[in-house]
């Protein structure tokens, strides 16, 4: 009796482990540039946005950044080169602030880029 049901919890452990869906990943992205975001008709040009390209793997996108409420708002500019994780979603990316809170960013762009490389290291402005 109790080999079955050892043998019946070991069955129940098996098909509960390939039942669940697979989870995101966290992914190492680089900030490779930064570019004011010019605003539209309709928008409130007092806003500060910045399109902010990422590279994460063999991708690169371009999101709009927000500062948010509080915050230096040029800060994300002495960030280039810095590596951050983010979760790549179908039309965003999260990633964690430095408090640990997280944000989502809307993807503007993406494209296939060549393997990372020597030659592909983003330049510091100076």
């Amino acid at each position: 009796m109790r080999r079955v049901v050892i043998v019946w919890l070991c069955f129940l452990l098996a098909v509960a482990c390939f039942a669940q869906s697979p989870s995101a990943k966290w992914q190492v992205a680089t900030i490779m540039d930064v570019k004011a975001h010019p605003p539209t008709a309709g928008e409130d040009p007092s806003t500060v946005q910045y399109d902010v390209t990422l590279r994460v793997g063999s991708m690169e996108y371009v999101v709009l950044y927000v500062p948010p409420d509080g915050t230096l708002k040029e800060i994300i500019q002495y960030r280039l080169g810095q590596d951050g994780l983010v979760l790549v979603g179908t039309d965003t990316i999260k990633y964690n602030d430095t408090l640990g809170r997280t944000r989502e960013v809307s993807i503007l762009r993406r494209r296939t880029i060549a393997a990372n490389t020597a030659d592909n290291k983003p330049e510091k402005k100076q």
